[in-house]
């Protein structure tokens, strides 16, 4: 028995993981916190530790930033978390720190079918790397390499890549972000933490007042046919797709894509539009590479808090 998080830009998601005798992983006493209603990480933690009422003696945390020597400092949140400093400060015997996408694609190697929505039916190659990636409040990638019969998981930051403009929308939009921003990401059109950012964007090519909406208000506003919010929602799940195309392209990701993220999950009625999706083979239309890769939306909440304890399991124990 040992604690799992996932702890990103908004939200830091905990749970207790059990193995079972046949080495199945099994979640319980799950709770999510809003990052904002805490000023440091280590209350974050001890406030769940206090509610279940049992103080684990270790600690498996999926942070969204790159670990080094095991600290991170989280790429959309002021927080720096220390592996050591943490194990002190909660009482915990020892805190092991991962990538958050590093768990997220583990988790693919875990759960079932049930977990996933087809998007892109296809013909995955054996022994081929897998792509996991999508939008939450940043935009994490990670590839998933076959290694003798087991996997080895290698962070990697595709979000930062830039954005690359397809049609007329998307050229207006690139040129309003461009006026504060030199190098115009995928994760910044795309990625929670950016939404008023891109909001303005669209009123301002709508020629209109920047409206105050929720983002659920935008997704149910874009599905119901609204042309200021579907803008906002097509745009971005246009963006997921082609950084999607791009990534599968330089890593080799023939084995298939998985888009995870909070994000791609509420997007999920733009992502399976056939439009939407044809543009994934439209990035590199004179070749036959990305037509048979097969893409599936992740919808499974857990999965990340699943990898973070099979990654732990087969690496770390």
């Amino acid at each position: 028995m040992f604690l799992v998080g996932d702890i990103g830009g908004t939200n830091a998601r905990f749970a207790i993981a059990r193995t079972t005798d046949d080495q199945g992983i099994v979640i319980s006493d799950f709770e999510k916190f809003n990052a904002q209603q805490f000023d440091n990480f280590d209350d974050t933690m001890n406030e769940f530790v206090d509610r279940i009422g049992v103080r684990p003696s270790l600690a498996v945390l999926a942070v969204a930033g790159p670990i080094h020597n095991g600290e991170v400092k989280l790429t959309n949140r002021p927080w720096q978390l220390n592996a050591h400093d943490l194990a002190q400060n909660c009482r915990i015997d020892e805190v092991c720190l991962m990538n958050d996408f590093t768990a997220m694609a583990f988790s693919v190697t875990r759960i079932g079918d049930d977990s996933y929505i087809d998007l892109k039916k296809g013909e995955p190659l054996d022994n081929s790397p897998v792509l996991v990636a999508g939008p939450g409040t940043g935009f994490g990638s990670c590839l998933l390499i076959p290694d003798d019969g087991k996997w080895q998981a290698l962070a990697c930051e595709g979000g930062h890549s830039l954005f690359v403009p397809r049609n007329e929308l998307d050229r207006a939009v690139l040129d309003i972000l461009s006026r504060h921003n030199d190098a115009v990401s995928v994760e910044r059109v795309c990625g929670g933490g950016y939404l008023p950012e891109l909001t303005a964007a669209i009123a301002e090519v709508h020629g209109v007042e920047i409206p105050e909406l929720s983002p659920q208000e935008i997704i149910e506003k874009g599905e119901a046919g609204d042309a200021f919010c579907r803008d906002i929602c097509q745009i971005r799940a246009d963006a997921i797709i082609n950084s999607l195309a791009n990534m599968a392209l330089v890593g080799g990701t023939r084995g298939g894509i998985v888009v995870a993220g909070g994000v791609a999950r509420h997007l999920s009625n733009f992502l399976t539009d056939k439009e939407t999706i044809a543009r994934f083979d439209g990035v590199w239309p004179q070749g036959d590479f990305l037509q048979h890769i097969p893409i599936r939306l992740l919808v499974n909440p857990l999965a990340p808090l699943v990898g973070a304890a099979a990654h732990y399991l087969q690496y770390e124990k």
